[in-house]
């Protein structure tokens, strides 16, 4: 099995559309405050247009449309692509109070991205507090800083508060 995993940016409304069309379960639309980021899975070509494509080379769990997704964005020297792989594909098979984690090797480019998904934001703060992002003092195959993003996956409903 050869699975990918493809990613691209857009409004919500536009990735929410793409979501409908497509059947490709699960589909995850990210939100926070600046943007809106789709993910899904599959062995076939991306359907997205504009794609950023990945080759899922750990995992762990399974996804879920719905809960928090933070996406780790690590530059790897060429040269330290072995000893990355090698290290994360452990280390994603350690995390513990993530609903699923994925390790993501790009198709073009250093840049490996780590999503991992949870439940509620406690659980994603005390994991930031306890397993900070690999720094190029602890971690030379890095290629420049790695940083993080947080993302609501899908959208609330709203509640009504209307009494009456």
């Amino acid at each position: 099995m050869n699975l990918k995993a493809y990613m691209t940016n857009g409004t919500f409304a536009y990735l929410e559309e793409m979501q409908e069309k497509h059947v490709i379960s699960p589909f995850l639309l990210l939100e926070n405050d600046i943007k809106t980021v789709a993910y899904y899975e599959d062995e076939k070509p991306s359907v997205f247009t504009e794609s950023r494509d990945y080759q899922i080379i750990a995992k762990q769990g399974s996804l879920e449309e719905q809960g928090y997704a933070s996406l780790s964005f690590i530059p790897v020297t060429t040269e330290g692509l072995p000893i990355f792989e090698s290290e994360y594909k452990k280390v994603i098979q350690q995390f513990s109070s993530v609903v699923a984690a994925r390790l993501l090797r790009p198709m073009q480019g250093n840049i490996y991205v780590i999503l991992l998904e949870w439940t509620d934001l406690q659980d994603y703060h005390k994991w930031q507090a306890d397993s900070p992002l690999p720094t190029k003092k602890n971690r030379p195959y890095l290629n420049g800083p790695a940083y993080n993003e947080i993302f609501q996956v899908g959208r609330q409903e709203e509640e009504d508060t209307n009494e009456g």
